[in-house]
């Protein structure tokens, strides 16, 4: 049994705040301004001082596997330079083990003092012998080397978007490159990820993932070894299955199906691919691509509806939204739901009268606020091309005054899955008056995430008989200025009452769990 005993902040619409909380057994058993008697003598007991008690975080959309895989590797997002992005792969070569590809993340052409991304022959000037796949920023292109080209079947190679003169990836082409280069990796290297990501996270005070699994592993082996992975966690992952495949998505009797990947309809600003209903400003003949057709999509969420599961569809550009919400509405009218709770993950950009389709039929919008202040995909560069409407990008005041469920994720690699970070992004958004209250912004990356997931019974707020799972942040919040957001440090997570120490939290089930899944496979 745990006394805390300061400001204990319950993250409730009323914003209450009481001085007591007492965990036993991994539940909140009292919350109030005053300590009952019964629990003067408790096992442990905590003074907040001047640090408040909060809930513990979500990532509303990470794509674990892979940003475990990145965090484990090397990552060239600091880099200003061709030449310091090189430098940065051949010092992580000169360590890595010789018969591994090296798997990289983190390359915008903004960022840079040449204004271009990396070449295949730039890159083999730096490492030559060894594979080299330098995914960019915005996780839908890739740049790679000869060695890894050399590794690319021929029907990859007459994609759409595969470039072998530049190494530069795109399109069609950087989602099969992906699965293939990716495949390459030993189990043994990403259940060691696997973990150190969990500890990391777990560090950040997120305590319930929404991950999106299904990326070119031989036999879907990143959704399974997530899924088992987990059973042995504190940290509690909610697993979508980035397919079309039912068939997969039922074998494992997953409640739920979508992501990105096999279910992105669309691609992304940074790659110009994003299905827009108008042409990109400074390309008249673009409107990006869808990578389906209105049939298909349709087909696939009605049948995904029919089967009582929620469906999310990564959905960047206003064509891509339409497309999603009309499916989405068929499928409704097919087989109707009331707490169907399907959603769509970025929607960037949303026509006004799809906005109101959105709140009628409780379709809820999962966002990424950490892209509203990143440095690798500026604002200028958004209003080079689309003009006007880079001003409409994420419209998160408008999206929750019309009631609509908006929960906050990472997109992880693509930005840090540090909650904290997504928070202040949607606190000082680029349009001010799209900018969250500190306290809207705390809620979609709690009791809004914990919705998403059909999780608020158990968590996301502070209440009397939800699992405590809890931060303690180094000052209040709400006492924070919007600008000073960053400031706010998670200085101890507990999970289910229990306090997660990265390194040694990790259940010895964890390993149990690896020895049933390789016996499974």
């Amino acid at each position: 049994m745990k006394v805390f005993h300061g400001d204990i902040i319950t993250g409730d619409q009323s914003g209450s705040v009481f001085q007591y909380l007492v965990e036993d057994k991994g539940k909140i058993i009292h919350l109030g301004d005053q300590l009952p008697r019964i629990y003067k003598h408790s096992s442990e007991n905590i003074e907040l001082g001047s640090k408040v008690l909060f809930p513990a975080f979500g990532d509303g959309h990470i794509h674990f596997s892979n940003w475990a895989l990145f965090n484990a590797t090397f990552d060239v997002r600091k880099a200003e330079s061709i030449e310091e992005v090189g430098e940065m792969i051949k010092k992580y070569a000169a360590t890595a083990p010789k018969d591994r590809v090296l798997y990289g993340f983190g390359h915008s052409r903004h960022t840079l003092e040449e204004k271009r991304l990396i070449t295949r022959t730039e890159l083999d000037r730096f490492v030559k012998d060894r594979p080299v796949y330098l995914v960019c920023y915005d996780g839908h292109s890739a740049v790679a080397n000869s060695a890894a080209l050399g590794l690319m079947p021929s029907h990859i190679r007459s994609l759409n978007g595969f470039d072998l003169e530049s190494g530069q990836i795109f399109f069609e082409a950087y989602y099969r490159a992906t699965d293939h280069v990716f495949s390459k990796l030993p189990v043994l290297n990403l259940l060691s990820y696997i973990l150190k990501g969990i500890d990391t996270l777990a560090g950040y005070g997120v305590g319930l993932i929404h991950t999106v699994e299904g990326i070119g592993y031989p036999r879907d082996m990143d959704v399974d070894l997530v899924r088992f992975m987990a059973k042995g966690s504190q940290v509690n992952f909610r697993t979508y299955f980035q397919t079309m495949d039912l068939k997969k998505v039922q074998k494992r009797k997953l409640p739920r199906v979508g992501g990105c990947f096999a279910a992105a309809l669309d691609g992304c600003f940074g790659a110009k691919d994003a299905a827009l209903l108008e042409p990109y400003s400074d390309d008249p003949d673009n409107k990006g691509i869808l990578f389906y057709s209105d049939e298909a999509v349709t087909e696939f969420v009605k049948e995904a509806n029919r089967a009582e599961l929620q469906v999310q569809l990564h959905c960047i550009g206003d064509a891509a939204v339409v497309q999603a919400v009309k499916a989405i509405e068929n499928a409704l009218l097919d087989y109707p739901r009331e707490d169907h709770r399907h959603t769509l993950i970025h929607a960037c950009l949303i026509p006004e009268p799809t906005l109101e389709k959105i709140a009628k039929l409780g379709i809820g919008i999962t966002v990424q606020p950490g892209f509203l202040i990143s440095p690798l995909e500026p604002g200028y560069y958004l209003e080079e091309i689309l003009g006007d409407r880079a001003q409409q990008i994420a419209p998160l005041k408008t999206i929750l005054e019309m009631g609509i469920n908006l929960s906050g994720g990472s997109d992880g690699p693509v930005t840090d899955p540090n909650p904290l970070e997504g928070i202040y992004g949607a606190c000082n958004h680029r349009d001010p008056l799209q900018s969250l209250s500190n306290a809207q912004a705390l809620q979609i990356y709690t009791s809004n995430l914990a919705r998403t997931s059909f999780d608020e019974k158990e968590r996301g707020m502070l209440e009397e008989g939800k699992t405590a799972d809890l931060v303690i942040l180094n000052e209040n919040p709400f006492r924070t200025a919007p600008a000073d957001l960053l400031s706010l440090q998670v200085e101890r997570t507990f999970l289910a009452g229990v306090e997660y120490v990265p390194g040694k939290t990790i259940s010895r089930a964890i390993i149990d769990n690896l020895t049933n899944w390789k016996k499974s496979v």
